[in-house]
């Protein structure tokens, strides 16, 4: 020991040498910093092992020497001014993709190559993929480079740019839950090592780049719309006499077997005569569906009465839809954003809850083999976005009270017996927490074992500890059935008791979770597809409390589309019921937006209802304080109270 102490310094130094040889080997880079250019020729040297004077030194192998362009290209991707605004992943990759060069990628002499005079023709027609040229930035493809830095500068932008595109192709332009808390996707952005190393190896760079956009048939359609908008002005077409006829907007609303004045326009509008002489302002039957194929067909609710939204759809499209139209054009852009969040594969069968349609659909290699209505989030606590594996279907399923509910609801009614709330309205109030608890038809549990009501004081009883389970039955909110995909929204589709809602051309009324129109036949769709069950052995597990397990899980993908492309090209709009299109239209276009928590909060942001299904996109509103006990009620929904718990458990507090 002594002597270890003795020859101390001697023992420092030689780790310090040692030390100082790892840190400026090649490729250090103190405190996360780029590489360093490579030593010029000659530079490098050779050290012996440490502690061995004797040993021959080892043979040094020259380090691959770039060419002045390279050098350049490596001090530009150095300079924070040049690189300003790119992605720190793209110039970090970029770094090593031509530390590892001595020849640059796109340059050639004093000019750009062929390849890469394709991939800047290419990313100069961004906008007709839905991105902005704008932000790559390119250099000018006919531009002379004299010398290796303006070699190295052109080909340093040009490989920038191009990993921009590849990101943005991606869905990388935003972090969507920067958008909103409620957007739980991450976009497939390919890592951009990955993207050089297939750029250096593609025979058509311009494919590769636009094979990066999303294959899904929707984002195709929405395209093949986008560039017919910003394609080159046609000669006119012959004016169809029948689009300039206006209807008044505020006139009344016309059922069919009325007698009114704006009938006779509404035939011309719809070229449909009268089938009798004197009979031109009578609302016949044939006129009647002839209104109902249009609303239809343009995201209104087919009832056949000629009311204002009916009446402001068919003056619209009069207008015309052309490329000086922006925000028609932007709204296709949001929505093709959307689609590159999305997972690349959505499995051959999934499911897609289209949030602002109100509709569910489930797919089995492309095509559509269930279609329903849906239910879903109040704007002041939203469907989320975000996609999961459906598991199990559970039959006649008990419901659990949540957490929030029982804070929010329950704890209040059992500490005051009276105090006029949601629970009160519905029983009366009065007769005490055991009363209360029975009188929802609740079984108490505490770590799991059933609680007499009578034995537990429940003005002061701590509710975490407990919980609060309602059995199976015609009164359960749930239904008879509920379909779990686990996530950490704790969001799942489910039957509700309350039909009457799917009446309702707009259905945002549960508190995030996803009501099913025809849930047994959803049901019965989904066994026959996994375990080839037909319609008797599904209605079976109906009449138990079955829990099926999926062989195949099925992916869920809860989605937020305003825009959707039919069969036959038509595009359909629908209404901006949480907001979200203005605000996904600022954080594509670089503007920076707050994130929105719409989550029950003790502050929570909401968003208005657009009061036309292809009206303009809502604004969010102001920011306001938690909702009270009662969810604020949509315009739309229906006014009558409550008759029965389960009513007012499906319809203002359940899922």
């Amino acid at each position: 020991m002594s002597l270890l102490l003795a020859n101390r310094p001697a023992v420092l130094a030689a780790g310090l040498l040692g030390f100082c040889l790892m840190a400026g080997g090649a490729g250090a880079t103190p405190n996360g910093d780029p590489p360093v250019m490579p030593d010029p020729p000659g530079a490098a040297t050779a050290v012996s092992p440490a502690g061995d004077a004797t040993a021959p030194a080892a043979p040094v192998t020259a380090a691959a020497v770039p060419t002045p362009t390279v050098a350049a290209v490596l001090k530009r991707l150095q300079d924070k001014a040049f690189t300003r605004g790119y992605a720190e992943d793209d110039i970090a990759a970029a770094l090593q993709f031509y530390g590892a060069r001595q020849d640059p990628l796109w340059v050639s002499g004093t000019s750009f190559t062929d390849r890469a005079k394709a991939v800047i023709a290419e990313i100069g027609r961004a906008e007709t993929w839905g991105l902005d040229a704008k932000t790559f930035a390119l250099p000018d493809a006919k531009a002379a480079m004299s010398d290796a830095d303006a070699q190295g500068g052109a080909e340093a932008q040009l490989t920038l740019a191009a990993l921009t595109y590849a990101r943005h192709a991606k869905g990388g332009r935003t972090r969507p839950l920067s958008i909103s808390q409620m957007i739980d996707l991450t976009p497939p952005v390919r890592d951009p090592n990955t993207v050089l190393k297939d750029l250096e190896a593609s025979s058509d760079v311009a494919a590769y780049l636009t094979g990066l956009h999303p294959k899904h048939e929707q984002f195709q359609r929405l395209r093949t719309e986008l560039v017919k908008r910003l394609g080159p002005v046609e000669p006119p077409a012959p004016v169809d006499e029948a689009l300039l006829v206006k209807l008044p907007v505020s006139g009344a609303t016309i059922k069919a077997g009325s007698l009114h004045p704006d009938i006779a326009l509404l035939r011309k509008r719809l070229k449909q005569p009268a089938a009798f002489a004197g009979e031109e302002t009578l609302y016949d039957e044939k006129l009647a569906e002839a209104v109902k194929a249009f609303q239809a067909a343009n995201g209104l609710k087919a009832n056949g009465q000629l009311n204002k939204r009916t009446r402001t759809a068919l003056n619209r499209e009069g207008e015309g839809e052309t490329k000086d139209n922006p925000r028609d054009t932007q709204r296709l852009v949001i929505n093709m954003e959307r689609w590159r969040w999305m997972p690349e594969d959505m499995g051959a069968s999934h499911v897609l809850n289209n949030v602002p349609e109100y509709v569910t659909r489930m797919f089995k290699d492309g095509k559509v083999i269930f279609k329903e209505k849906i239910v879903v989030g109040l704007p002041e606590w939203p469907t989320p976005s975000f996609s999961a594996e459906m598991k199990t279907i559970v039959f006649n399923p008990s419901w659990g009270v949540p957490d929030g509910i029982k804070a929010k609801e329950l704890k209040p009614r059992l500490q005051k017996a009276g105090g006029g709330g949601f629970f009160d309205q519905l029983f009366g109030g009065g007769g005490g927490g055991a009363s209360v608890i029975k009188a929802y038809g609740f079984t108490a549990y505490r770590n799991g074992r059933p609680v007499d009501p009578n034995s537990v004081n429940w003005a002061t009883a701590d509710l975490r500890q407990y919980s609060f389970i309602q059995p199976p039955g015609a009164q359960n909110p749930l239904g008879f059935v509920k379909f779990m995909f686990p996530n950490t929204h704790d969001v799942y589709m489910h039957d509700t008791t309350q039909r009457h809602l799917f009446a309702q051309s707009k259905r945002p009324y549960s508190h995030g979770c996803i009501r099913v129109n025809d849930p047994m036949r959803f049901a019965e769709v989904l066994l026959e597809q996994d375990k080839g069950w037909g319609k008797d052995r599904a209605a079976q597990a109906r009449r138990s409390s079955e829990t099926v397990s999926l062989n195949n899980h099925i992916w869920v993908h809860n989605v937020y589309l305003t825009m959707w492309a039919e069969d036959d090209g038509r595009i359909v709009n629908f209404g901006d019921v949480y907001g979200l299109d203005n605000r996904v239209s600022k954080a594509i276009g670089g503007s920076g937006v707050r994130s929105i928590d719409t989550r029950p909060a003790d502050d929570v942001e909401t968003a208005s209802i657009s009061d036309d299904a292809a009206g303009e996109p809502a604004e969010p509103a102001p920011k306001k304080k938690k909702p009270a006990k009662t969810a604020k009620t949509p315009a739309s929904k229906p006014s009558t109270v409550p008759g029965s718990f389960s009513e007012a458990m499906s319809g203002l507090v359940a899922n």
